[in-house]
């Protein structure tokens, strides 16, 4: 039985792909029992969902071999129960700081010495961001995410539109002549704003600063921030974000949307 902390929850529309960018998908059994095997070596917590939806549970690879998996159970009668149940688990987890993704599919129970644990078969593809590269979305104007900054100056919190989002940092858009950051500035007490999360408080490293002209012929600043020290979940929604987005877009492209 799992004795870890409670795990952040995902949303139910994650039933649909995992995977925002088809270069990152691991397919070799080789490399994927590898990157499972990573996990038992890192002693790596596992977000688990059963069939995709809100709740979900927090477990660990107890064992690989050539063919299957066993993934450990939870303390919870009710939440075994669920997974056992479930046609599918949606996994989350980190192998070197790197988030993996993958499905499992059909779990079948297994209790012994009163513990509960969960064997299936290896997952057919597993999404991994592989030489810690991070998957960077272009944010669509209506459902876009905003950073609170509270001013340098002293006056009112500042709130710009985030153009550019990654587990790794933000890009916002600022008027040329605002000159109110400067490289390698540290800002705390900031907010990200996720259309479908709670709001998370964030520190932001300044990283980049650039005047680019528009489509429409106008000047604005790109300026470039990365993430210190994100809280607990918050990782795990910057990436729902990013999923769904690029979900709808890939949706709307072949015609489903």
């Amino acid at each position: 039985m799992s004795e870890r902390e409670p795990t952040e929850s995902a949303p139910s529309s994650f039933a649909g792909s995992l995977y925002a960018d088809e270069k990152y998908m691991v397919r070799n059994p080789r490399q994927i029992r590898l990157l499972l095997q990573a996990m038992i070596d890192q002693r790596a917590t596992i977000a688990v969902h059963p069939d995709g939806h809100e709740q979900s549970y927090p477990s660990a690879v107890l064992e690989v071999d050539e063919d299957a998996l066993l993934l450990d159970g939870s303390p919870l009668p009710a939440v075994n129960r669920s997974v056992g149940e479930a046609s599918h688990l949606l996994c989350f987890a980190q192998v070197d700081r790197v988030m993996v993704r993958f499905r499992l599919d059909y779990p079948q129970v297994l209790v012994e010495d009163g513990r509960t644990a969960f064997r299936l078969a290896l997952p057919e593809e597993a999404y991994h961001l592989q030489r810690r590269e991070l998957y960077r979305l272009e944010t669509p104007v209506g459902d876009s995410p905003w950073c609170v900054f509270p001013d340098p100056q002293g006056a009112d919190p500042l709130r710009w539109r985030v153009v550019d989002i990654s587990a790794g940092g933000i890009a916002v858009l600022l008027p040329p002549d605002l000159n109110l950051l400067r490289l390698q500035q540290r800002l705390t007490g900031c907010e990200l704003q996720l259309p479908d999360s709670a709001p998370i408080a964030v520190s932001l490293v300044v990283c980049s600063q650039l005047v680019r002209k528009q489509a429409n012929g106008m000047e604005q600043q790109r300026v470039g921030l990365r993430f210190e020290d994100l809280p607990r979940g918050a990782d795990a929604a910057i990436q729902r974000y990013i999923f769904r987005v690029d979900r709808e877009r890939k949706a709307r492209k072949n015609g489903g949307a």
